[in-house]
Parts: C-alpha cells; structure tokens; sequence
C-alpha cells in the first residue's frame, strides 16, 4: 500500500506535467541521459535497510518511428542496517555495519512522443542482471559479497528541452528483483526472509541528443 501511494503520486505528478499534445518533428532518437532521485523500498527492505537514492545511466537508441532501445547502468544505494543485531549473528562478529546496494544493466523497449517543439513522454520497460550487494564494515576490516539476479524495472518520464540539444527530466521507475528463498541468498538472509524487493523511484535528470 505504502509503495502503490507513491506511484500514484509519480504519475499524478506526471500527468500534471504535461501539455497539451501537438504535432512535433521525429528526431534521431540517440541520447545520453542520466538521473539522480529518491528510491523507496518496501516490505524486509525497509524494515531493515530503508529507503535509499540511485544513480542511472542510460542510453537510448532509435528503432522504429517512436519506439527505441533503452540500455541503463544504475546503482540504487540504502542506508546502514537499521537492525543492527541481524548482521552481527549472520556474520558471527559483534560490531559489524551492513550496508545493501543494487547495481544493475537492463535492456529493453522505450516509447518516447514528443509533446510540442519543446516537451516529450516516455514509458519504458526493461530486463537485466541485478547485482545485490552487501558491504560490512568494522573497527579492524571492510568486505563485501554479491548475488546476481534476474530482474525487471518499468518507468514513466517526461522531459523539457532546455537548449538545443539538452533536456530536463522528471522520471518515476519501479523495480522488482527475483531473490532465492534460502539462507545463501545474501537478499533473503540479511531482510530476515523478505520477500523479493519491489523499489520505486523518484529522479531528475539531464538528457543530450547525441545527434
């Protein structure tokens, strides 16, 4: 419920943004874009990690009329472990600081339509390799562990040009990784048996056409 409010709010946010659609020239469709925003979590992710922010780098790549292909590197970021005492058992270490990171590259199909000489729309859909990460830190020592994962984001953007080939964005994405229920999913463990996580995210950034 907590997750589905805030997707309402993106895509009310969204909605408000836009003006009124009118005829726009096709342009090329290559651009360089990257963003920054708020990343909510849900479930075991929050009640021991919390909310955190990503960071996305993304190209996108003209295929047919207003479809292109969307390609993104990204890294979402949470917090210390807000559970302090989960990590010093797993570990078997007292003291230990955990910190959880998703690193990801997905692909997948985005439709972009430009809204007048200067606004545009995007929704986009993709899949791709999650990295999940667990970082610890002590007094005497720092080492981390990763799983890979399949996962899957979706999002919904717009943009305003800014000059001739730089673009403003508001971007809303949500994001859900498949986890394996045992205690060697280093997900799975460290949220105490959590169910796979659903993120949604918040971000602004900038785009350059590349043509």
């Amino acid at each position: 419920m907590r997750l589905l409010k805030r997707l309402l709010l993106v895509l009310a946010l969204a909605t408000i943004a836009l003006p009124s659609i009118s005829a726009a020239q096709e342009d090329s469709g290559e651009r360089l874009g990257v963003r920054a925003g708020y990343m909510s979590s849900d479930d075991g992710l929050y009640e021991y990690y919390g909310d955190g922010w990503d960071l996305t780098l993304y190209f996108t790549e003209h295929l047919y009329r207003k479809l292109l292909l969307n390609v993104q590197l990204a890294a979402i970021y949470l917090g210390d472990a807000r559970v302090p005492d989960l990590d010093d058992q797993l570990t078997v270490s007292y003291g230990i600081v955990s910190q959880m990171r998703f690193f990801y590259f997905s692909v997948g199909p985005m439709l972009r339509i430009p809204i007048g000489q200067s606004w545009a729309t995007c929704a986009a859909a993709g899949v791709g390799i999650y990295s999940v990460s667990v970082s610890f830190s002590s007094a005497i020592t720092a080492f981390d562990y990763s799983d890979q994962h399949v996962g899957f984001n979706g999002g919904l953007g717009v943009t305003r040009r800014i000059t001739g080939n730089v673009s403003a964005e508001l971007n809303g994405s949500v994001h859900y990784v498949n986890v394996d229920e045992n205690l060697t999913d280093l997900y799975w463990a460290f949220t105490n048996g959590g169910d796979a996580p659903l993120m949604l995210g918040l971000a602004l950034g900038v785009v350059v056409d590349l043509h």
